[in-house]
């Protein structure tokens, strides 16, 4: 029975999305689309810029993983230091960065930083995501670091 629900909702939600583009009276023009996608010349296959800006996309989005996971796990260790200055220093990045937007801090990065030290648009992506998912990622690994138990420092057996 909740199959025939399911099937029923999302074939009325079907009906309702081709009925409504069909009343708009909209001349839909899907060749156009292709070109935008690929393009096959002279038995050679080139990527139209919908396949280049997520090419770019990919790029900018490993990149920023990586070192997201670098910012995180350093702040995460500067936070739990006993060092005064590594520690506010981490927590001036964090509070900085997670009370701020994230598109502020694209506008920041791009518009400001990037002209000063010369640094390309994709560069400047790479900061500002990097920035910013790094200061979220510090806390997950912090609470990570602080939920192990410090134990005895020896190996435990089954027996105990």
């Amino acid at each position: 029975m909740d199959i025939a629900k399911f099937v029923l909702v999302i074939g009325g939600i079907i009906w309702f999305m081709v009925r409504s583009a069909g009343n708009i009276g909209y001349n839909w023009q899907w060749y156009r689309v292709p070109p935008c996608i690929f393009r096959y010349d002279d038995g050679k296959f080139f990527s139209g810029p919908l396949l280049d800006g997520l090419w770019v996309t990919l790029q900018i989005t490993g990149i920023s993983l990586v070192m997201a996971f670098a910012f995180g796990l350093i702040t995460a260790f500067l936070r739990l230091s006993h060092a005064f200055t590594g520690r506010m220093l981490a927590r001036l990045y964090l509070e900085v960065i997670r009370n701020t937007p994230l598109l502020v801090q694209l506008f920041c990065i791009y518009f400001v930083l990037a002209p000063i030290l010369d640094i390309s648009r994709f560069t400047s992506a790479i900061l500002a995501l990097s920035l910013f998912e790094g200061a979220y990622a510090s806390e997950i690994f912090r609470a990570g670091i602080i939920s192990v138990h410090r134990g005895s420092g020896r190996p435990h057996t089954v027996s105990e």
